[in-house]
């Protein structure tokens, strides 16, 4: 799970534009910002740089309340990892829709993305005992019942990576523990262009598919969404996916 490794906005949008219109996605969900805080947020960006910025442009869109998964998600119980977590958004869907705090674990290899969430949602006192920060991953064997990958699959280049990612993902999941989410791929027989903002791993749902079953999982139930395209010719889409974890021959 490599860091993100694009920092600068695509389409003409800027850092500016991006944080106020976070913020005001944020602020619908109920938070409220002190004067000055955005040119606080802007002068701080400015200097660090945010970790990733299509990160920023859909911060206060949780993407994991349209997975088609989710509303299952939210009539089960027992511990949930997020991992590659990012900004934390989906783990406050997840509370503001009732899913126990008790059971929720947010994990990411630096605390960038994680911090930016803080930022603009005010609740690091509050929320930071959720998340885990670590170089590799910390947990041991079946601590968890579902495991959540949302938009991570297609920011690995590396099918060594890859493998070591989705292994550790069946390893963490208990018997019959589901792993479930969403990555940017394209569909059989397409091919997709270069793109230099877009993501290192743009691949079928075949080889989505191999990747997931070679860990130990059941073939995934994989349903195809839109993608918004960036530019002519751009054919990607989203593969939202569901497994259960198999016990491995």
């Amino acid at each position: 799970m490599p860091a993100p490794h694009i920092r600068t906005f695509r389409d003409g949008k800027t850092l500016e534009g991006e944080l106020a219109a976070a913020m005001h996605r944020v602020g619908a969900l109920g938070v409220t910002y002190p004067e000055h805080y955005y040119e606080t947020l802007v002068a701080k960006y400015k200097k660090d740089s945010v970790p990733y910025p299509h990160i920023l442009t859909i911060l206060g869109e949780p993407r994991i309340k349209g997975h088609f998964f989710y509303s299952e998600v939210l009539r089960r119980t027992g511990p949930f990892l997020d991992y590659g977590c990012g900004t934390g958004d989906n783990i406050r869907q997840l509370l503001r829709d009732g899913f126990s705090r008790a059971e929720i674990t947010g994990f990411d290899l630096s605390w960038e993305s994680i911090d930016l969430g803080f930022d603009l949602y005010r609740d690091r006192d509050a929320l930071a005992d959720l998340f885990v920060v670590n170089d590799t991953f910390p947990f041991g064997a079946e601590q968890f019942d579902m495991c959540y990958s949302g938009s991570v699959i297609h920011i690995i280049a590396d099918d060594t990576e890859l493998d070591e990612y989705l292994a550790n993902a069946w390893m963490v999941l208990r018997p019959g523990g589901i792993l479930f989410g969403s990555t940017l791929g394209i569909k059989d027989g397409d091919a997709c262009g270069p793109d230099e903002h877009g993501p290192p791993r743009v691949a079928p749902r075949s080889d989505l598919i191999r990747h997931i079953t070679a860990a130990g999982f059941a073939a995934p139930v994989i349903v195809v969404q839109p993608h918004e395209s960036h530019h002519p010719g751009d054919k990607k889409c989203v593969f939202e996916f569901c497994t259960k974890k198999r016990e491995k021959m």
